[in-house]
């Protein structure tokens, strides 16, 4: 479970009104009875590994509420598909898959778009913490096993698409980062 200060929770809140977001999509789930589709942010993001280079579609989640939902009831995720969450400031990020159908691996990634560290095939269903092994501002969600496919290290370079990048540029001047 993450916890978000109430200063962020604001500015996201704030962002999301006046549309710095990125663009708004409905996120595809089989979900139980009870539970409310949520719509997610959408970009892409360039995965540049020794292996080559990959072009995810990725789903954004900026609000806490999009973070604490993730993944979660998806029956699938798709080839070169992923969830990147966006935080305010680096710290240790820890996930769990409660409520995640699929194997995930969880890549950790730095303000300046470094490998912090990867949860490998983290076990659908688990509410294991699964740690970063330093601060991280992002974690990218994508297919169990795909990071070891495709190669990613920590010479791998991570790229954000255009969405993704206009939104940190606003959160950061928000934020005085």
């Amino acid at each position: 479970m993450m916890f978000v200060s109430a200063r962020a929770a604001l500015i996201a809140f704030v962002l999301f009104l006046i549309g710095a977001t990125p663009a708004w999509s409905q996120a595809a789930a089989d979900l139980p009875e009870g539970v409310e589709p949520m719509a997610f942010g959408v970009d892409t993001m360039v995965i540049t590994t020794a292996n080559g280079r990959f072009v995810y579609d990725i789903e954004v989640a900026t609000t806490p509420q999009q973070q604490a939902r993730g993944l979660m009831y998806r029956t699938s995720l798709g080839v070169n598909k992923g969830m990147l969450f966006i935080f305010p400031r680096e710290q240790m990020q820890a996930f769990w898959m409660a409520n995640t159908l699929i194997p995930l691996d969880m890549v950790f990634i730095d303000a300046e778009a470094r490998l912090v560290s990867i949860q490998r095939e983290a076990e659908p269903l688990s509410r294991t913490s699964r740690p970063s092994e330093g601060p991280a501002r992002f974690v990218l969600e994508i297919d169990g096993g795909e990071a070891a496919a495709l190669g990613i290290d920590a010479d791998t370079l991570f790229e954000f698409g255009p969405k993704t990048v206009d939104y940190l540029e606003r959160l950061d001047a928000l934020l005085g980062n």
